[in-house]
């Protein structure tokens, strides 16, 4: 499946168009392959299209036409009083079959026809729309979220912008949304993605010189295959990648674990694991394979300034930095990871409070290494000074600006998991599932890309293979187990992370 933005799809269709393909020929392909998806999924008996202006109305109009050739009793909303174009074709169509056309202004007919009806049709803004919702569009939203009906949206949900997921005000709550010739930004990109529902793409018949070239890429596994590097019969245990986790407290030990685990099921030779002092022992204890090294603590029990010297002296061993989780956020982790990312020359991930710990500062950007940091919105926010609020309401925007301005790759963690570098940008295909939303799954990840990392991967691809793979083993939980997702511990992943790998590899 592809992502293209609003521009994106207006180019490839201004293209195909160019080519001698008509408008009103993509537009019947594209409903005709909508209406189909909509039967495949559900019998409606009686149905209400609500077609706003331009070419999603027209859509929204062969809908109406198609469920009504196929035995469905409709109705139609037309938002405007006047069309023009294909739209105003098909809506002629519509009048001369005798199908019910409404106006929004008689709100007792719409609420009446909104009652009686078991699916709704949401053709009313596009792809093309972003800010937020006038009143009048508002409140038909409100009317249909409000609905027992399905809600089946025409290429992505009203009050959605198909470009970035931002909902600024009102938007429909889809149950199922069915795009035109490849998948909206807006249907993958949170929070518009929690707007969608299930998504399906349709052929239109844009022939392949008229495409445009997608600039947000899915993740999926034939897009990572031959990238993950393989070990040779001539490696050794250091050579075959050796990252060095810092992590943990005397409180927590257990996210430098998690971390040391999912690093192991990530193919890497050897695993250094730095703790605070008072946790050595018991982590050496049940990590057998991982070679465990106490460092001074405070008193508290956290890794401060004063472990720097003990990481640096076997960060020289080492081919990846990964840290992090339960780091504490004191002054003394600013200090230490600051200093950790000056100290070294090795690609570097920073996940947690190692993350949290470097608002306002430079050191990210001031390294030469590859630097890969992993936060979910919150950690984002503090280290933006923008809030989690507000990432949460512009995930992409705010992905974008903190990789551009600490000139590393961003994994923002979420149902819809992000990876941008630069102009690169990505959306995970694996992992929508409540089941990772339990403690300890970002340590394993951390694990698992500073693995990535450690065997010569680069930045944004070890950050793309590990959010997909991490994703992969938990619907692999899933379907072995057939558990409910709220049962997975993050635990649970490890088992599952080399048959994730098998299917890229």
């Amino acid at each position: 499946m592809r992502i293209f933005t609003a521009d994106e799809m207006s180019r490839a269709d201004a293209a195909a168009q160019e080519l001698g393909i008509p408008g009103i020929v993509l537009m019947e392909r594209a409903s005709a392959g909508m209406m189909r998806e909509i039967l495949r999924r559900f019998e409606p008996r009686r149905a209400l299209v609500v077609c706003g202006g331009g070419n999603n109305g027209g859509d929204g109009f062969v809908i109406a036409r198609e469920l009504h050739r196929h035995g469905v009793g409709v109705t139609v909303v037309a938002t405007k009083d006047d069309y023009s174009g294909d739209p105003e074709t098909n809506l002629a169509v519509l009048r001369s079959l005798g199908v019910g056309i409404h106006g929004p202004e008689r709100l007792g007919e719409l609420l009446e026809a909104l009652d009686g009806a078991d699916l709704v049709v949401d053709a009313l803004l596009g792809t093309g729309f972003h800010g937020e919702v006038r009143e009048k569009e508002a409140a038909l939203i409100r009317e249909i979220n409000h609905s027992r009906a399905k809600t089946v949206a025409v290429d992505v949900p009203s009050g959605v912008d198909g470009s970035t997921g931002e909902v600024e005000g009102e938007a429909i709550r889809a149950d199922l949304t069915v795009c035109a010739h490849a998948a909206k930004a807006g249907c993958v990109i949170s929070p518009g993605f929690q707007h969608s529902g299930e998504v399906a793409v349709v052929d239109i018949g844009i022939p392949p010189e008229a495409d445009a070239e997608p600039s947000i890429r899915l993740t999926d596994a034939a897009s990572l295959r031959g990238t993950l590097p393989r070990t040779g019969l001539s490696a050794h245990k250091y050579s075959a990648g050796a990252p060095l986790i810092v992590a943990g407290s005397r409180a927590m030990t257990g996210a430098a674990a998690m971390a040391a685990r999912g690093a192991q099921r990530a193919g890497c030779g050897i695993v250094f694991l730095v703790v605070p002092e008072s946790a050595a022992s018991a982590l050496d204890a049940e990590l057998t394979e991982v070679l465990v090294y106490g460092a001074p603590e405070d008193e508290n029990g956290y890794l401060g300034a004063g472990a720097l010297d003990t990481i640096l002296d076997h960060a020289g061993k080492a081919t990846a930095l990964a840290c992090g989780p339960a780091l504490g956020g004191g002054e003394g982790t600013r200090e230490l990871v600051e200093g950790m990312l000056s100290g070294t020359d090795i690609p570097a991930l920073l996940d947690a409070d190692a993350v949290t710990s470097l608002s306002g500062s430079r050191s990210i950007a001031d390294r030469d290494a590859p630097t890969v940091i992993t936060p979910h919105d919150g950690e984002l926010g503090r280290l933006s000074g923008a809030g989690a609020r507000e990432v949460s309401a512009h995930r992409l925007r705010y992905a974008r600006e903190a990789a551009e301005e600490h000139g590393c790759t961003v994994l923002l963690k979420g149902p819809d998991t992000l990876v941008v570098r630069g102009e690169e940008r990505a959306v995970n295909s694996t992992g929508s599932t409540p089941a990772l939303a339990t403690g300890g799954t970002g340590d394993v990840l951390t694990g698992v890309i500073g693995a990535l990392l450690s065997r010569g991967m680069d930045g944004y691809e070890a950050a793309r293979a590990g959010a997909w793979a991490h994703g992969q083993a938990a619907e692999l939980w899933l379907a072995d187990t057939g558990w409910p997702a709220e049962s997975l511990a993050a635990t649970d992943l490890l088992p599952y992370l080399p048959l994730a790998f098998a299917e890229i590899l």
